[in-house]
Parts: C-alpha cells; sequence; structure tokens
C-alpha cells in the first residue's frame, strides 16, 4: 500500500521536538541540575594491559569539597551463574562489570579505575591526581593475528572458545567460533570457471555521535535510586544497573533525558554507574560529563575486521560457492556482532554451497558497542568488492552480475530462515533505470562503483499508551527512546488510526516508573514494532468509547462506527457524538478513556521483513596525491511504507554520509603500546559538509507483508553499500582494488604506486 494512500502518514513533517532543540529548551544530559549536585570525574589507566597491585585513595578522600571516592572495591563481585535483576548473571554482565570500573586489572588504555565526586569539577580533578595506583604493565595484544597464535598471553584466563562443538577445555582469546555451512564449498569450487580469492582489513571507528555521554544519580537513603540517563534504553539501562550494583530493580529510576546521538554506541552502561556508586556515600546527586577525548579514548567504538572472501561462478554468471573467513576484532571484551552481520551480508547472493567462519577475538582496545548495522560496513565492504572482481572476470556487467544472483523471496539466509519478500531484485531494477547508472561517467580517473546491502528485524517487544484529554486531544505516552524523530512518525501513526491532525497529538516518553516496557531503540525496531502497538492503543481507545456511545444511546456497539472524530450509530442520523464530547464527558462523569497496546516481534523460521538497498557512487581520484572525491551519490532503499518521507530520506542520507567516513577517512590510531593516538575530533577524521555531495535518495515503497501498514525499517543498511560502493568506484577510475579501510590518500596512493612500474 503507499502512503499516498493515506492522510497522514506519506507527508512530509517537520520534527514534533525540532524547535525545542534548535532553541535550547531540550533538555540534553549535560542541562539536567539538581540542588547540591556534585561532579564526578572518573580515573583512567595509563595503560592497555596491567595488573592493578593497589589503589591508595586516602589523599583524595580528604581533599577539601571531595564527598565521595570509589573503586573496583566497591562494587559488587559478579559470579557467572549467580542470581541476578533479571535471572542468572551471564558471562556478559560479568565483563560488564569489568568495563564498567576495572578489578585487578585493566584491559584496555583509559578504562576506568576510580571515581571521585567533588563540589566543583576543579577540586574532582585535583583529587585524581591524589589518588595513588600500583601497576605491572604487560605487554598490549592489538591486533587478532597476535590474540591467535597458540601461545599469545591470555588476556582473560577464564575465557574458552564456544563453538557449535561445545565450549572448549583450552583458555584462549577467541571468545567465539561461528560456522554456518550449506552445501559442500570444495564441490562448489571445482565446478567454478572463475574463482577470486581476496583478504581484506578494517579498522576499529567511532560511531561519532555529537552529544558525549553525561548522566546524574541520586541515591536515597531507603535505598532508592534515580538515574537521569543519556542511554538508547531506559529499561534496558535499569537492568544492567540493578545488575552490576546489586540493587534491586524496583530499586531503580531511570528517566530519559534527550539524547544527541547513539547509532549503538549508548546502548552500554558506563557514567550512570559510577554516579550512583559515588552518590550511594554521600546521598548527593552526582552528574559525570565524558569530555571528547574520554568518549574516544574509552567507550564503545564500532569493530575492526580480518577477513578472506573466496567467491566462485561457472561462466553463465552463476555463482556456485562462497566462503569466508572473518574475524572480529571485540576490544578489552567479548562481544563483537559477528552473528548479525555475516548473517545478513552473506545472505544476499544465492548460492547452493556456502561455508562461513566468523571469529570473535579480544585485544586490548577499547570494549566494541553496536554501530549501526553492527559489523556489516566492514563485512560488506569486503564481499561486495569480490563480487565485482567476479563480475570483472567473467566480462559481466556489475549491475546485471547482481541482479542474476541476489537472492529472491523463500531464499535461504545464512542460518537456515527464509527471506519471505525479499526486493533486491526491485531495487537493482530502479538502479538499472536510474540516471545515475544509466548516463555514462564522464572525464579521466573518474569511475562508478555498486554495491548492495540487507537488513532483517531482530525482534524485540514495544508498549504504549493512548490517553483522550479533556479538550479532544490525545497524548501518546511511551517508553521507547526518541533518536531520530520516532515521537514525529509515532504521532503520525496514531493520528492516521485516530482521524486526528497531527496538532491534536501529543507524544511524550515516560520513565521506566511511568511506562510500561519498551525494548531499546536499536536495531530499526522502533516504527515497525512500536507502530502496531500504536495502532492497538489506538483501537483499543476507539473501543472503549464506542461501548460508552453504545451504552448511552442503547444500541449495540456493533451500530457504532468512528471517522475523523465522530461517532455515530447506523442510519440514525441524531445518534452522534463527537470525540470533543466525549472527552468532556469523560472528566466530568465518565472517567478517563486510554488504550493500551502492545506488540512483540520474534523471528522464527522466517526472517522478519528485509529491506534492501543498492548505493551507486561516482568518484575522483587525484593520482598524484591518492585522494579520492565523491562527485555523486545515490541511495535506493525498499522501505515498505515511508511514514515521514522527510525522516526516511534523512535517514538514508545520514547512513550514507557515516559509510563515507568508515571508507574514506575514519580510523582509530593505535601506538606500540595501545594508547590511541587520535582522540579528538581534529585528528579523528569525520566527514563535514565539504566532503560530501548531495545524496540523492530514492526510496522504493514495496509494502512488507510481515507489517500490519506494510512498514520496513530504514535506519541500519543505509551504513552498509558506502565502502563497497566507492571501493568498486576507485577500482572503475584508477584500476586498483583496495583491499584496506579507510581508503585514505596514504592507501590509494600506495596502492596506485604498487601497480607502477
Amino acid at each position: 500500500m503507499s502512503s499516498r494512500q493515506y492522510k497522514v502518514i506519506g507527508t512530509g513533517t517537520p520534527k514534533l521536538e525540532g524547535v525545542d532543540k534548535v532553541t535550547g529548551r531540550a533538555v540534553f544530559g549535560a542541562d539536567v541540575k539538581l540542588p547540591r549536585m556534585l561532579f564526578g570525574k572518573v580515573l583512567r589507566s595509563p595503560h592497555a594491559n596491567a595488573i592493578i597491585w593497589s589503589i591508595n585513595a586516602d589523599e583524595a578522600a580528604a581533599l577539601p569539597g571531595v564527598r565521595a571516592v570509589v573503586t573496583g572495591a566497591d562494587f559488587p563481585v559478579l559470579v557467572s551463574g549467580e542470581p541476578g535483576s533479571q535471572g542468572p548473571i551471564t558471562e556478559a554482565n560479568r565483563y560488564h562489570g569489568q568495563e564498567v570500573i576495572a578489578r585487578g586489572r585493566v584491559h584496555f588504555h583509559g578504562q576506568p579505575v576510580a571515581a571521585v565526586a567533588a563540589t566543583s569539577a576543579e577540586i574532582a580533578e585535583e583529587a585524581l591526581d591524589l589518588i595513588s595506583v600500583e601497576y605491572e604493565v604487560l605487554p598490549p595484544i592489538l591486533t587478532t593475528e597476535k590474540a591467535m597464535e597458540p601461545d599469545a598471553q591470555l588476556l582473560h584466563p577464564e575465557l574458552h572458545t564456544k563453538s557449535e562443538e561445545g565450549t572448549h577445555d583450552r583458555p584462549s582469546n577467541v571468545a567465539e567460533h561461528l560456522r554456518f555451512e550449506r552445501g559442500s564449498a570444495d564441490d562448489g569450487f571445482a565446478q567454478a570457471d572463475v574463482v577470486v580469492e581476496e583478504s581484506f582489513a578494517t579498522q576499529v571507528v567511532h560511531q561519532g555521535y555529537i552529544e558525549p555521554e553525561s548522566e546524574t544519580a541520586l541515591a536515597h537513603l531507603d535505598g532508592r535510586v534515580e538515574v537521569w540517563a543519556n542511554t538508547q534504553s531506559i529499561f534496558h539501562w535499569r537492568t544492567n544497573l540493578a545488575t552490576i550494583l546489586g540493587i534491586p530493580l524496583t530499586d531503580v529510576t531511570v528517566y530519559p533525558t534527550e539524547i544527541g546521538g547513539g547509532f549503538g554506541g549508548k546502548e552500554t552502561v558506563r557514567a550512570s554507574a559510577l554516579c550512583i556508586a559515588l552518590s550511594r556515600q554521600c546521598f548527593l546527586p552526582v552528574q559525570i560529563r565524558f569530555d571528547r577525548e574520554e568518549v574516544l579514548r574509552a567507550t564503545g567504538p564500532g569493530n575492526a575486521t580480518r577477513s578472506t572472501i573466496k567467491i566462485g561462478a561457472r561462466s553463465n554468471g552463476e555463482i556456485v560457492a562462497i566462503q569466508a573467513r572473518m574475524v572480529f576484532d571485540a576490544g578489552a571484551f567479548p562481544g563483537a556482532p559477528l552473528s548479525s552481520a555475516v548473517r545478513r551480508v552473506f545472505s544476499v547472493y544465492r548460492t547452493p554451497n556456502l561455508l562461513v567462519d566468523a571469529f570473535d577475538v579480544v585485544t586490548n582496545k577499547p570494549h566494541v558497542a553496536a554501530y549501526r548495522a553492527p559489523g556489516a560496513t566492514p563485512t560488506a565492504f569486503a564481499v561486495e568488492s569480490v563480487i565485482d572482481q567476479v563480475a570483472d572476470a567473467l566480462d559481466v556487467d556489475p549491475l546485471e552480475f547482481r541482479l542474476q544472483n541476489v537472492s529472491r523471496p523463500n531464499d535461504p539466509m545464512l542460518d537456515g530462515a527464509l527471506l519471505p519478500d525479499v526486493n533486491l531484485v526491485e531495487v537493482l531494477e530502479r538502479v538499472k533505470a536510474h540516471p545515475c547508472w544509466a548516463n555514462a561517467v564522464d572525464g579521466p580517473n573518474r569511475g562508478r562503483g555498486l554495491a548492495l546491502g540487507m537488513w532483517t528485524m531482530p525482534g524485540g517487544t514495544m508498549s504504549c499508551h493512548v490517553a483522550l484529554n479533556a479538550d479532544g486531544t490525545v497524548t501518546l505516552v511511551s517508553g521507547a527512546i526518541d533518536l531520530s524523530a520516532s515521537r514525529t512518525s509515532l504521532g503520525m501513526i496514531a493520528a492516521e488510526a485516530l482521524g486526528l491532525a497531527l496538532d491534536r497529538l501529543r507524544v511524550s516518553i515516560g520513565g521506566t516508573d511511568t511506562v510500561s516496557h519498551a525494548d531499546g531503540s536499536s536495531g530499526d525496531k522502533v516504527t515497525y514494532i512500536m507502530s502496531v502497538a500504536v495502532n492497538r492503543a489506538c483501537d483499543a481507545l476507539i473501543a472503549s468509547l464506542k461501548d460508552r456511545v453504545a451504552d448511552r444511546f442503547g444500541v449495540d456497539v456493533d451500530d457504532v462506527s468512528y471517522d475523523a472524530g465522530m461517532f455515530s450509530v447506523e442510519e440514525v442520523p441524531e445518534m452522534r457524538e463527537s470525540l470533543v464530547d466525549l472527552a468532556r464527558r469523560s472528566v466530568r462523569r465518565d472517567g478517563p478513556a486510554m488504550g493500551f497496546g502492545s506488540a512483540g516481534e520474534w523471528p522464527g523460521e522466517e526472517a522478519v521483513a528485509p529491506n534492501a538497498a543498492a548505493h551507486v557512487a561516482d568518484v575522483e581520484v587525484d593520482p598524484e596525491t591518492g585522494k579520492v572525491q565523491v562527485l555523486a551519490y545515490t541511495a535506493f532503499q525498499d522501505v515498505g511504507l515511508a511514514i515521514n518521507p522527510d525522516q526516511v530520506e534523512g535517514q538514508m542520507q545520514g547512513g550514507a554520509t557515516q559509510g563515507m567516513g568508515w571508507a574514506l577517512s575514519e580510523e582509530y590510531l593505535f601506538d606500540d603500546e595501545g594508547v590511541l593516538l587520535n582522540a579528538s575530533l581534529l585528528d579523528y577524521r569525520l566527514r563535514t559538509s565539504l566532503d560530501v555531495p548531495s545524496i540523492g535518495a530514492e526510496i522504493v515503497e514495496l509494502p512488507s507483508r510481515d507489517h500490519p501498514l506494510g512498514v520496513r525499517a530504514v535506519g541500519q543498511v543505509p551504513i552498509v553499500p558506502p565502502a563497497g560502493a566507492i571501493a568498486n568506484a576507485i577500482h572503475r577510475a584508477v584500476g586498483v582494488r583496495m583491499r584496506v579501510l579507510p581508503m585514505n590518500p596514504q592507501a590509494v596512493r600506495r596502492a596506485l604506486d604498487d601497480t607502477r612500474p
């Protein structure tokens, strides 16, 4: 169903909260102010790998103005299998607690080892200098190759590799080995007329959100704690804080602040756990603000990869085998996104023979966090590069080669789940007919590249309620954090369901004590799942009001209809009552009117609502300097139904921009001791408006059969194709195949030099 068939859905709509944000009225983490609030600061490890023999904070605690000092000794020891806030404590919980503050050993440069709270930021900084820590420094392991050597130093002696064979007996720096297999890769390659095998490397990158973490906590004498959180998930925050600090879940209340960007980087508790621990010593509110250096140095970035991709095809263009070895650098603790990445990326192309091995490896770098389609950008860079090489070897147009081999509906994914209504073919046909592909590339050292991406719903649960106000307006309340104007899209869905203008709706986000459960704002689930909950809540509200109308007029409720704010009884014109009249009566006599809605999506044997994307990049390469300029960029994406086209275009353009940064300039640079050398936005090279061309956003609306409105997710997949598209464009421009990200001028120049006599 096209968005043009609706009255509110499908219209370009400004963000409901936009004015507050641009005028400074919106309350972000650093805007929280509480009486007698203290300033928290964090002491961080100067070493990437070291044993902590002792910490002496007596002088810091005695400094006038200091109200609290905490170290790892002030946090409970988490033991896997013991009871936690929501079931047994997991290994992930245990490692998360160590990431918040070190316990006996540090695993990355910048890891917190102590924190202080004082009456001023200056006093807190002075107190940090008075804390004495005795370290035994160990050599850091900074590459997955080194970490995987048989005699490598163990970063976590208790860590054992998990695989399909079970948990291995011998400790290792490999946390997990996933293997996916279909048919026989060896047999497939034996049938192939062309086989291409290449190895690739990508670096650690950061999400680049504008707002550094800033959180506040207040502990009460009765054990309760309140948290003002810079988070993508208030309920996930509450659970993790309760687990890490050993507090009953019901004693933790989390209030969301506005969030100045997250992209997956703010799914993990950091500052607020330290705030609570400090506040529990003095029972005063404590706020910790990370500066930009702390954010880059010691919060969760996107992961690095090392990979080898091998693809074989027959002379008729059919891919007969794909094999891959993917190594994901998890940083200091296990948890790289290998499963989410390889599951989607290696499901874009159909083949009877497939073998993918993926490894989760720990190193002495910051522990990685999710970053928009976690792990898929570097994975797709490798796969899409080899796909182009196979097409070249067969002397086939790269778009036609993809058209022949992309997955169709009911094809299996990597793990055997079925793709019910994937539309990669339709998206490619749109590309084929578009001027961005059909028109020739003009000029020397210019080239055009194409790459694909796909994402599927990861699942989750959402809930909300809608309340009728006394003036006939409606308030929609949920616990889903607004990262990208989801208040606007959800308000539009409610307005459509209720037959009201959008200005008759108010959308609010509550705290954990005032709303029912909503999963985190991540993985594209907010609009997809919450829209179902919103429709159900609106249906419940209308049904309850129909009951009131039927009771008043003495008719059967099935005879009552509702349309655009008016209730009526069929064939009885005088039996009519407006929503406004019912609202007034609800306050005076009938009681409040409210509707509740919830929805859950848990993918089983089929993938849910796959969304396909294809990106086309035109570049110009300076052969003398290696600089790559993106001249034109067009993103195509199947969104199912565009609730707010302006918002959809913004998501597509934003993801493409981040992908360009990953492709061309962004990387963490570590020295031999594991110290991050470019921990500032002067040295960490984000894209600016001068680096990014106008990005065409071609919205494809092919409704998903899995969603009542036909919606597909939007936000994840736009970051997947850019690196592959740009790499392929560079090859078309100057004939070099880039195998390392970022493809900055130095890297491109080296590649060009390697091709010259």
